[in-house]
């Protein structure tokens, strides 16, 4: 039997936990329009917001990630 270890817990070593802080950082670049949105869009207008802000992310990205965090 073959095991692999992960790495020991670490919100830097956890893969989703960077792409939320992608996710933040260009939902932070717009700022004022976000704390606006947030208050007075709609609720579909606001969860399309977040979508494009994650949509933001590349393959490439998530391969870093995980590359960083140990996986690959």
């Amino acid at each position: 039997m073959w095991y692999e270890y992960l790495p020991p817990y670490s919100p830097d070593l956890n893969p989703i936990k960077l792409a939320f802080l992608a996710m933040k950082y260009h939902l932070h670049c717009d700022g004022d329009f976000i704390q606006m949105a947030m208050t007075e869009l709609s609720d579909k207008e606001i969860y399309t917001t977040l979508l494009k802000a994650l949509c933001v992310i590349t393959p490439e990205d998530s391969f870093g990630w995980y590359s960083h965090c140990g996986y690959i």
